[in-house]
């Protein structure tokens, strides 16, 4: 019984206090749109860049030091981070993970020295900086695919199948996530299944505030930055521009059409494998390719925002279904997507000074209400 009261107790306290608590947080970016943008369609290197211009550069700065081995700056609620995360682990290869908070981190001249963009992920490895999920993935097929180092492009099974994954690649990475993202947040009713962590409704409702108010930050950061004024000007007028153009509803539906072309094409391969016996292929061979990738955290985005039954659940699309399904048990998959623990972590991190400014028991009940009101939330 007195088990039961506790719970019940910090249960009723945390659904007071969780939402204040992500209230006080700084707004968070991470689903801010590009600075350069085609006026004709979203651009899909959104929270990337490449640095200087080029595939890699210098590590030799003085906000970057020269680390042996890989080290992959991030922040694992990051669409485009999660392509980077997940193809480490499918590659096994070992990183240091180095998160970057996007409430203003990312703009800090330490991190400006490494990506003068302010922009995740980013890649060290050793004396070398690479930016953008695309090339850095590049750069490990590149330079880390001998031995044990399982290839994520398949050197061994004809042109065709290499072509066929360059192609899928290339289709599925056109589709912006972070537009889907923050496109559900302002359309709510297009969005109609459960909504996963993060992207439960506090959070929701925060994400979508920081969206709103992200050009406006980005204009003080301006202020506060006189190396990296210029660049910051531009993100916020690119900014204002690509939230007025989504809040459109017709707009956004125009994304969603052409991305429901392109799961069109992978629902055909997809019960083309089925048809032929090939039904432990993943998409475009029994390897486990970079089109899988791209594919996979596309399919988890849109399940954690809650538009499964717009794109493949309650048999609309059964293989692309079956597909995620089957991804999910796959090892680099549940080492890539957040869990539930994670956001009471990042939510327990972000408010340690005001957490530490009551009292060490308080912060314990804190973290046990976190954990039991996400739970309840996050189907909702």
């Amino acid at each position: 019984m007195k088990y039961k009261s506790f719970i019940s107790f910090v249960s009723r306290t945390l659904k007071r206090s969780l939402p204040i608590l992500l209230m006080l947080r700084k707004p968070d970016l991470s689903v801010s749109f590009p600075l350069s943008v085609d006026p004709n369609r979203f651009d899909k290197t959104i929270g990337e860049v490449v640095v200087n211009n080029s595939l890699v550069t210098s590590a030799k700065m003085s906000g970057c030091s020269e680390k042996n081995g890989l080290v992959l700056y991030y922040n694992e609620y990051s669409f485009y981070s999660q392509k980077v995360v997940m193809a480490l682990y499918e590659k096994h290869l070992p990183f240091t993970p180095h998160s970057i908070e996007l409430t203003g981190e990312q703009y800090q001249p330490w991190f400006l020295q490494i990506n003068p963009k302010g922009e995740v992920p980013v890649l060290q490895d050793t004396g070398k900086i690479i930016s953008d999920s695309a090339r850095i993935i590049d750069y490990l097929e590149d330079n880390f695919s001998n031995g044990d180092t399982p290839r994520l492009v398949p050197q061994d099974q004809g042109n065709e199948v290499k072509q066929k994954v360059t192609n899928f690649r290339n289709l599925i990475d056109n589709i912006n996530g972070n537009v889907l993202t923050v496109g559900s947040l302002m359309h709510p009713e297009l969005a109609t299944g459960s909504k996963k962590i993060p992207f439960i409704k506090p959070v929701r409702s925060q994400l979508l505030n920081a969206d709103k108010d992200s050009a406006e930050n980005l204009k003080k950061y301006s202020k506060e930055n006189a190396e990296a004024r210029q660049m910051l000007l531009e993100k916020a007028e690119n900014q204002e521009k690509k939230h007025e153009q989504l809040l459109i509803k017709d707009e956004f539906v125009k994304i969603l059409n052409e991305t429901e072309k392109i799961f069109d094409k992978v629902e055909a391969e997809l019960a083309e494998h089925d048809a032929n016996g090939s039904k432990d292929w993943w998409l475009c061979s029994d390897s486990f390719t970079v089109a899988d990738i791209s594919l996979t955290i596309l399919l988890l985005r849109i399940s954690q925002i809650g538009m499964e039954p717009y794109f493949w659940s309650d048999g609309k699309r059964p293989q692309v279904e079956k597909y995620f399904a089957r991804v999910q048990e796959r090892e680099s998959y549940k080492n890539t997507a957040p869990t539930s623990f994670s956001l009471v972590k990042t939510i327990f991190k972000t408010q340690i000074s005001l957490i530490l400014g009551v009292s060490i028991a308080t912060a314990v009940i804190l973290v046990v209400r976190g954990w039991f009101l996400i739970k309840k939330l996050s189907g909702k």
